[in-house]
């Protein structure tokens, strides 16, 4: 983070409606590393302070940067873009109380708590961004060339078929 800045307390940093910005290396978010083809790169942030509509502290997160992911259908690289606006509305951790019943449906929760460490709030959002099975589109992936040019662009058991006995 390049504010120096990795934990807050959050309802205090909502209440005065604090701010900070920076840049995340991609190479340093651990979690993320599994999800990567290409570790190179950074995400830009941005952390706001602020309340909800109703009266609740929140922080607003902004995420964007490029990362390179591996499609899950040929193995290569996928570029991704990263464009996230998320709203976290801070609640106290009561039992029996429904925190956003009066929230919108769009509007997420998390444990309010004295200290929040920021790097890895932001790597678990970055993480949660990222498609569970991202993949190219199909006529850009280069398994479907691979079969375009092996002409078997059938079923992966269609070559099975011919070791089934007759039905008698």
């Amino acid at each position: 983070m390049t504010s120096g800045t990795r934990a807050i307390d959050p309802a205090r940093f909502a209440r005065d409606r604090s701010r900070v910005t920076g840049l995340l290396a991609v190479d340093q978010l651990p979690r993320l590393a599994d999800l990567l083809f290409s570790r190179e790169g950074v995400v830009s942030y941005s952390v706001e302070g602020d309340t909800s509509a109703n009266g609740q502290p929140m922080l607003r997160i902004r995420l964007s940067g490029d990362l390179a992911v591996s499609c899950q259908r040929c193995l290569d690289c996928l570029p991704l873009h990263l464009d996230v606006q998320r709203e976290l509305v801070l609640v106290a951790a009561a039992a029996g109380v429904d925190p956003l019943q009066d929230e919108d449906d769009d509007t997420d929760a998390i444990p309010s708590t004295d200290a929040l460490d920021l790097h890895d709030l932001l790597e678990q959002e970055i993480v949660l961004s990222v498609p569970m099975a991202p993949r190219h589109p199909e006529s850009a992936c280069g398994i479907q060339a691979a079969d375009e040019k092996s002409g078997d662009a059938g079923s992966p058991f269609s070559a099975l078929a011919r070791f089934k006995r007759p039905q008698n």
